[in-house]
């Protein structure tokens, strides 16, 4: 009989009645009034020209993960790097003021002055604003994330489990709290219903320091890191073993949206491994691969984003190399545009079950209304945990064998995600995944006899 933990939730303010609501009065004794611009424009080239003046801005406001005024919630709430066009980052003593309880999500008018952000602090940001003064406009969305608190025993231990946790966030700026979250709830499930050693789990995240005590960090969520994760996999994993890799936090890929195509990141594919996608330059009136025209057909690399970087499909295959000996490899991706790695990852022959949130050109999600969770991650981690994060049982267990497989997990999580996501899934290696309930096209026969037990 499995045992089902529970999470410890820190506690949060109940939603506020919304109404606008002054903080400040604006401050700074200067007779002229202050220039109303828009966050784009002053993150835009010509940045230098509003240092040091007043301006009034607009925007959402979030504390997740740092204060910050963004133009659109949902480039918060999809799984890939916000434009550095679209947000600002928040200063001064008016902060404190504005909590996530009361103000996040909602819409605010800010008055602040524009500094300059010193370069040897930081070289992600050029400009922050200083808040004066601070207006509610309106609030739709409630969005005030916190850290979930994991109370779990380490019962007993089985042999033949090995696993890798990354999530790389990016920066500051960008590593919100559902990633740690995503990170906690599944190495909980690990360690006290499948008897993962600790020992045996390598967690990769962010620039290496935990949000607290409740999950070991081994490194930072970088390339390198990750690399060395899995030589060490290939000096002690054998034939016998079960290799499980986790992957969430941000991705990088071609997003098919009239209003910005592959505005998230990846690259344009120039080793030819991802066959010809046929995404036509013309159709979108942009120079997809740099030649100074936009005659072309190109095709996409993903990547998988780390701590200051990207690891693009290519490098991350090259990890799954000949040398690395399991019985079965589990791999799920939270990220967006992960359905895109699967051709590179399914190429590496049998035994291998690999699901991902989105497909290959769409985004993945957080979950709301609390958005503490990924949508996809979070169903399947409860699916094979028998139990949801409040320790209310899940059962996923649709033969009653008292087994829940990878199936049945991919099944669970299908069912109840309601994102704009196609969840994807692939277990006969020939790299075509599918979507909806398995068994399904050739998938599903393999994942229908593998758990984690």
């Amino acid at each position: 009989m499995k045992k089902i933990h529970a999470l410890r939730w820190m506690p949060y303010a109940l939603m506020v009645v919304l109404v606008p609501i002054m903080i400040s009065a604006c401050g700074g004794g200067n007779d002229t009034s202050p220039n109303e611009l828009n966050i784009s424009t002053l993150k835009g080239a010509s940045w230098q020209d509003y240092v040091g003046q007043e301006v009034v801005v607009e925007g959402f406001f979030v504390l997740d993960p740092i204060p910050m005024l963004v133009n659109d919630l949902d480039d918060l709430l999809i799984n890939a790097p916000m434009p550095e066009t679209e947000f600002i980052l928040l200063q001064g003593n008016e902060l404190e003021k504005l909590s996530a309880e009361d103000y996040g999500g909602a819409k605010m008018r800010i008055d602040a002055t524009v500094k300059a952000v010193d370069p040897e602090v930081t070289s992600e940001q050029q400009v922050v604003l200083e808040i004066s003064a601070a207006a509610r406009l309106s609030r739709d969305i409630y969005y005030a994330p916190f850290i979930a608190h994991i109370d779990f025993e380490h019962l007993f231990t089985l042999e033949n489990r090995y696993a890798v946790l990354f999530s790389g966030g990016i920066n500051a700026a960008k590593n919100y709290v559902r990633y740690w979250n995503d990170l906690k709830f599944m190495y909980a499930t690990l360690v006290e219903t499948y008897g993962f050693d600790p020992d045996n789990i390598t967690v990769l995240y962010a620039n290496g320091t935990g949000r607290d005590l409740d999950m070991p960090v081994d490194d930072s969520a970088t390339q390198a890191h990750l690399e060395d994760a899995f030589d060490n996999l290939k000096e002690v994993a054998d034939s016998n073993d079960k290799i499980f890799v986790f992957i969430t936090n941000h991705g990088g890929g071609f997003y098919e949206d009239e209003t910005m195509p592959h505005w998230y990141g990846g690259r344009n594919d120039t080793s030819g491994d991802e066959g010809n996608e046929g995404i036509s330059e013309a159709a979108w009136g942009l120079d997809f691969n740099g030649d100074m025209s936009t005659d072309d057909t190109v095709s996409w690399d993903e990547s998988i984003l780390s701590w200051g970087s990207s690891i693009y499909d290519d490098a991350f295959l090259d990890m799954f190399d000949e040398d690395l000996d399991y019985g079965e490899l589990i791999v799920v991706m939270e990220q967006c545009f992960s359905g895109g790695l699967i051709l590179d990852m399914a190429s590496g022959g049998d035994d291998r079950i690999i699901m991902a949130a989105a497909g290959q050109y769409e985004p993945s999600w957080a979950m709301g209304p609390t958005y503490i969770y990924d949508e996809f991650s979070y169903y399947f981690t409860c699916a094979i945990n028998w139990a949801d994060p409040d320790g209310n049982a899940v059962d996923a267990d649709v033969d009653n064998d008292n087994i829940v497989t990878m199936v049945e997990a991919f099944n669970y999580a299908v069912a109840n995600d309601t994102a704009g996501e196609t969840p994807q899934y692939e277990d006969s290696g020939d790299g075509v995944p599918h979507s909806g309930a398995m068994p399904s096209g050739g998938d599903g026969a393999f994942g229908d006899n593998v758990s984690l037990d």
